[in-house]
This record gives structure tokens, sequence and C-alpha cells, in this order.
């Protein structure tokens, strides 16, 4: 132990003596360290690991799919997720899933997410409730189900924790509701959206409906049993169903994915170009400290050459040298700790909370305490491991060479130089390639957020109201609320075009439906396309910012007792009637009756995904087709958050019991649905930054102390005549080298690796020129940056002083 504690003591005053050269390989070590606890640490929270229910490999997720039409992810009708229930063997239980809203009574109505599930819901997931119970069997009976079970963080916030919650009631959709139960802190599922959990029931006839697609399934595999197993169980009960009901099943599959794999399939997108970066950013942080211990043992030969003549065994040297670089991985290590915490704890925060819930795992993030050891471990054997090159030094040092020479011999050419320089090229190949990544991602954004989405979203507040179907159950009820509700919030200071529609762009919602053109060769069964269906008002179009592209918008004519209208976008006209004139075409939705005339074509308003190509969408007038619930659509002439108070007033004022929901402005619903792509260009472009400053650090270090072991050529070439131009030429000439050659294996290595981005880019080719040239070109003037400052200091060599030092 006292042979260890000076050896410890040795190297602590070693890295005193040299300060510069401990901080920068401790920061270099502590940057590679951090960014791979930061990235392992949250691709094992949102990738291996989103859940923490204790059978989660045994949990599937059922969609129904329809490859003729392009869906893959289909909600599933009750009909068929009945078939599955009762017709599986590989799957101990099935169970369904509804999304629903809660509007919580009292002197200010509240409206909250949450979920009806059918029974088995918590038993096939594993969670127990935190307080009292989840529901019993019987409570899905029809007219036992009015009983909830409460997620925590609602019953903190909503009902201060009462710590007597259990069996109280509280009144949601105006009916009393029994709390049974409240979950645990960390149950958020699913979607981490839903504020509470209701028995879902069906009535007989609704046990058998195949039109309406809703319900999301959950299908717990039976011990021992395959998704494979279960993936050709279910497609043989689909196929029965496609010959039953051929009316609704035509072309209807099954899609059966683990819990896990259906959750993230997103977040996948980017796991293969982050796990890249972080590797290529440990690599160049390795080769840094490589660099600087084999700079700083080529400085030390003399020293290690007067302790061996002096009796010190080379073991002796070797645990020394160990120990040196034992502490300077666990000081890196212990560094790179601290960052990673501030680190993880920035990306917890770089997406909105208002996006962040609909991600699995999110809520735990932080350094893991796997990775965390693993960390260690690694900062220890990267600094033992590197700790060899002294050792490597030391059994090839030639003792009088190294006396004699005083530590100058032979660290500037053969293997030692070559090594070096290799790894010089290689800090700069790696570079290249992330700057290039990090390049296109930049420009990718920058495309994205400048891009046309079909809308102004500049000063536009969104926010819902859903009106109860007991009290207006009338579509001439709702006509008029809606109709006198549009009319007092335009009279509002500050409001310039206010309107109404069923989805707001950007909020995560959709509706779509199967459709035949009228006059046109029908679309086989089974094989109808799709076209998303929203409902408008009038004034909508101009409170989204939304143009017309042809015939016209909807107008005061077009009430009940007119013929029924629709709008569509121009890619469902270039998708469904090119070369031809849509106004005055029909459609026919669904399998209703009555025929829509298309009678205006609008601009096409982006996705939520932006990337993706534009779905073709229709609008019906909301006088023909009065819905409950309806996106308030209001512009201002300033900041709109300012209105939200003045429009519940309103709404108040008309109907005291509803609750208004959602107020957000659509620029904040963008910027949630964009920051992915805004956090995934951060995080590259901080990867790359840092590989820039490593390789920089590396090119200097070597060019530094080539000038240092070339100071008597530098003063014999000055006192024989040559110039400072000329020194200042020979070092510059030396540096670039190494620099262009990294440059040129980067542009390589960038133009094959690249296209790992091609999901992720907008608008960008993965082998964009622009970002190519630009970022070589960059990088080299910082290559040519960092060559000249020692090149610099050579030119100021005094001869006379340089050969009598020699």
């Amino acid at each position: 132990m006292q042979s260890l504690l000076r050896d410890l003591a040795l190297s602590a005053r070693s890295f005193l003596k040299r300060p510069g050269f401990a901080a920068i390989a401790v920061l270099t070590l502590a940057l590679g360290i951090a960014a791979n606890t930061t990235i392992f640490s949250t691709l094992d929270a949102l990738i291996l690991h989103p859940f923490s229910f204790p059978n989660q490999e045994r949990l599937l997720v059922l969609w129904e799919r329809n490859l003729a039409v392009g869906t893959v992810r289909g909600s599933v009708a009750p009909g068929n997720f009945t078939d599955w229930r009762e017709q599986t063997r590989a799957c101990e239980q099935i169970v369904a899933i509804a999304q629903m809203s809660f509007d919580l009574g009292g002197a200010d109505p509240e409206r909250f997410p949450g979920y009806g599930v059918t029974k088995g819901f918590f038993d096939v997931i594993s969670v127990k409730a935190a307080k009292g119970r989840t529901f019993l069997p019987e409570e899905s009976e029809p007219g036992r189900e009015q009983v909830v079970v409460l997620k925590h963080s609602f019953w903190q916030r909503h009902l201060n924790g009462d710590p007597n919650i259990v069996g109280k009631t509280i009144t949601l959709n105006r009916k009393a509701f029994t709390v049974v139960g409240v979950m645990p802190a960390d149950f958020n599922y699913p979607y981490n959206s839903g504020e509470m959990w209701t028995p879902l029931v069906f009535d007989k006839d609704e046990q058998h409906n195949r039109e309406n697609h809703y319900l999301r399934v959950i299908a717990l595999l039976k011990p021992g049993a395959t998704v494979a197993q279960a993936q050709a169980e279910l497609h043989e009960i689909a196929k029965g169903s496609q010959q039953q009901f051929p009316e609704t099943n035509a072309g209807r599959d099954v899609a059966a994915v683990t819990l896990t794999d259906d959750a993230v399939r997103g977040a996948r997108t980017g796991v293969p170009v982050l796990m890249g970066a972080v590797v290529f950013v440990l690599l160049i942080a390795c080769a840094n400290v490589a660099n600087l211990l084999l700079v700083r043992a080529a400085s030390r030969q003399r020293e290690i050459a007067v302790r061996l003549a002096l009796g010190a065994s080379r073991a002796r040297l070797l645990r020394q040298a160990l120990t040196e670089s034992a502490l300077l991985g666990l000081m890196g290590g212990v560094l790179g700790l601290i960052v990673s915490v501030w680190a993880i704890q920035a990306l917890a925060n770089g997406i909105p909370e208002g996006f962040s819930k609909f991600i699995p795992g999110w809520s735990r993030l932080g350094v893991n305490l796997n990775v965390l050891g693993f960390t260690f471990i690694v900062s220890l054997l990267a600094g033992c491991v590197a700790g060899l090159a002294p050792m490597w030094y030391s059994m090839r040092t030639n003792l009088n060479d190294a006396l004699k020479a005083g530590g100058r011999s032979d660290s500037g050419k053969g293997g030692h130089r070559r090594v070096r320089s290799v790894l010089v090229v290689a800090e700069v190949a790696l570079s290249l390639v992330l700057l290039i990544g990090a390049g296109l991602m930049v420009r990718s954004f920058f495309e994205l957020v400048h891009a046309d989405l079909g809308i102004n979203p500049q000063h536009v507040l969104a926010m819902e109201i859903s009106l109860p179907p007991d009290s207006y159950e009338e579509n001439a009820k709702r006509l008029d609320f809606y109709q006198q509700l549009i009319g007092r919030v335009e009279k509002l200071p500050g409001v310039m075009n206010t309107g109404a529609i069923d989805i707001v762009p950007f909020s995560s919602s959709d509706n779509s439906n199967n459709f035949q053109i009228v006059g046109k060769a029908p679309f086989r069964k089974g094989e109808e396309p799709f076209v998303g269906v929203r409902v408008s008002t009038p004034g909508y179009f101009d409170a989204i910012g939304t143009a017309l592209r042809q015939g016209r918008m909807f107008g005061s004519q077009d009430d009940v007792k007119a013929g029924g209208v629709i709008l569509v976008n121009e890619t469902f006209v270039k998708k469904f009637l090119p070369g031809q004139q849509p106004i005055g075409q029909r459609l026919q939705l669904g399998d209703r009756k009555e025929t829509h005339e298309i009678i205006g074509v609008v601009a096409d308003v982006k996705n939520d995904d932006f990337d993706e190509a534009v779905d073709p969408t229709s609008y019906l007038p909301y006088s023909q087709n009065a819905r409950r619930t309806m996106n308030l659509v209001i512009r201002g002439t300033h900041d709109p958050t300012q209105l939200v108070s003045a429009v519940r007033s309103e709404v108040r004022a008309l109907d005291p019991t509803l609750p208004v929901s959602n107020a957000k402005t659509v620029r904040q619903m963008i910027d949630e649905r964009m920051s992915p792509k805004r956090l995934m260009t951060y995080i590259l472009g901080v990867f790359a930054l840092s590989a820039l400053l490593l390789a920089s650090i590396g090119i200097y270090g070597v060019m530094s102390y080539a000038v240092t072991q070339r100071t008597q050529e530098i003063g014999i070439r000055m006192a024989l005549g040559a110039r400072a131009v000329d020194v200042l030429k020979l070092i510059l000439k030396n540096g670039m080298a190494l620099a262009l050659i990294g440059v040129g294996i980067g542009l390589a290595g960038a133009f094959a690796l690249t296209r790992l981005l091609e999901n992720l880019l907008f608008q960008v080719a993965p082998t964009d020129k622009v970002t190519f040239i630009a970022v070589a070109s960059a990088l080299t003037v910082v290559a040519l940056l960092a060559c000249y400052i020692p090149a610099r200091r050579a030119t100021k060599v005094d001869p006379l002083v340089a050969l009598r030092d020699e």
C-alpha cells in the first residue's frame, strides 16, 4: 500500500510539473467518456428498456395491416379484436385500449386525456396500483363501469394528493365515477399521456363492429410461445375474417410486433448515426491521448535512461507508468461522469414536455448504473493501455544514445514518428466524417425550418372544445354554439381571423376514410385508397393561412340544405385526378350513399413528420358535418396566448360547464414536432465540434513537438542562410501533408457513411457537394492554423542559442 501511495504521489507531482499535458489529457478522456456515457445511457432508457414491466419480453402490440393500400399500423375494429381474443392459442390474453377524454367537473371545468381498457389490462402488463386496486372482472360488465384508476401525478396535482381518495367519487363527463386506485408514480402507459383509466365495455352491437377502427391492442404471449407463432396464428384468423366478412375485412391482415419494437420504431432511425458519432468521438479522444502520451514518453527518454542506469528495474518503471496512466484515466472518468450528468439533463430538457410525454422512457432518462460502471472500467483500462507507450519506449531505450542525445535521439524519426503521424491522420479523417454529418443535419434542419408548411403559423392559437352528447345531441345546437362562439371571438380586441377544425395540423391526430370517385372505375374491394378527412368552418383557412389554389372555399350557401361539397388538397389531385379538372368531380366517402362535389383545391399542408410525403387530404364543411369536438383556430395581431383567458370567458358565457383544453400556439405545436430533429442536429453538432477541437489539438501537439525536436536542425538551416519564410514553409508542409491525407480519407469515408443519414435529412442529399466542399475547406483551414502557430514559433529560433543548446 505504501508503495502504491508513493507511486500516486509521484504521478501527481509529475502532472503538476506539466499541468498543460495533464489538463488536455484529462479533458480529452472526459469528453470521450462523457459522450459514451450520455448516449448509451440514453439508448438504454429509450431503446433497450423503454418500459419497466416485469413481463415486457412477452408483450406484443397487434395492428391491422392492409399492404394493398399501404396501411401497416392501422387501428383495430372491435369485431376483429373479438376474433383475435376468442380464437388465439399462442397468446395468454389479449386486451384493447381506446383513447378517451374526460371532463373534470367543478367551478373551472378541465379536460384530460385518458383511456378505456378492457378486462385484464393491468394483469397483462403486471402492474398493481400504489393505492387501492385496479379493476375487478365484474367492473367490465355493462352498468358497472363507473369506476376509475388515476395516474399518480393527476392525483397529486388535481386532487391535492388526498390520502383518502380511494372510495371517493369524482365527476367525469357529468357522471359520478368511484376512484378505486392510484397507480405508481412511474407508471404512465400508454403513450405517457393518459391521466386516468376506466373500463372499456362493448355492447353486443359494438362488440362485432368491423367498420370503426379505433382500438390499440396488446397481447401477452404464453410462456414458450414466440412472436412468429403468434403472427402465423393471427394471420390465419385474419384470413378467416376476410372470407367471412369481405365487405369490411377484404385485404385486412394482422401485424404482431413486440411492445419494445413498436415503441422505439421511430427512435431507432437515428440510433446508428448516434452510435457511430459517439464511437468516432471516443476513437478521436483515444488517438489524442495516445499521441500525447507518445510525445511525453519520447520527451522522457533521458529520464528513463538515467533511472535504468541508476539500477531501476523495468518492472518498476512499468508500474510507475501504469500508475500515472490509471490516475489519468480515473480523473478523466470522474470528470466525464460529471459532464455526462449535465449532458443527460440537457438532453432531457431538449424535448418540450408537451411532446416528450409521448416518448416511452423519456421520463426515466438518467445516468445508467451499468453504463456508469462500464465507463469507469473503460476509463481505467484506457489509461492503463495508453500507459503501455512509455513502457514500449523504455524497453527500446538505448542507454548510451539516450544519455548522450538528451532525449532527442530518435523521437522525431522512425516508428515513433510514423505512429504519431498515423494517429493525426486518423483524427482528421474521423473528424471530417463527423463534421460532414453534422453539416448535412444543419442544412437539413435549415431547410425544414424554412420549408413551406402550407400554413402561416405566426400568431395563431388553437384550443379544443368538446360538446357533451347529452346536451348537444342535435346538429342544430352544435351549429348554433360554434357559430355564436366564432362570432364572439372575432369581436375580441387583437383578433384578425377565427375558424374551427376538428383536427389541427401538427397535433398528432388523424382521421381518414376510403373513397370512390363517382363516374370512374371503382377501386377493388379491400384496395380502396384512403384520404384524410377534416371538418372545418369557412373562416378556418384564413385563420390558419392555407391558400386556395383553384375553385372556391366554403361559404354560407354550403348549409345543410345544399348539396354535399368538399375541398381537396393538391396531392389528392396529383395522385387521383392527374391531368383532369378536379372542380365538379364527386367523391363518395366510405360506405355513405351521399356524394360530395369538389368545389376547390387548397394548398398541401405538411404532415406531422415533415419530411414524409404529404397525404391526400379532404375538407368537409362543418355546416353539413357537425362535430361535437372542434378546435378553435384564432389568428391574432400579436402574441395570441394573451387571448386564452378572453376566449375561455366567451365559452363560459355560452355554456359554463364546457372545458377548454389543449390551448397552444400552432408555432408551439410545430416546434414540438421539430424537437427530435433539432436535438439530433445539436448532438451531432456538439460531437463534430468536439472532434474538430480534438483534431486541432492533436495536429498542434505533434507539430509543436516536432519543432522542439528539430530545434538544432532549424538552427543549422538558419545559420546557413535559410529565411524565416523557408522555415515556415518547411513546417507547414509537413503538418499540412498529414492534414490533407486525413481530409482525403475522411471524404471517402463520409461519402460512404453519410448514406446512413438519408432517412433523417430533409431536402438535402447525403452526398451534398456544397456541404462536402465547405466542411473539407473549413477543416483544412483549421488544420493550417494548428500548424501555423508552431511553425511561426520555429521562425523565431535563434541559431546561436539552438546550436549552443545542442
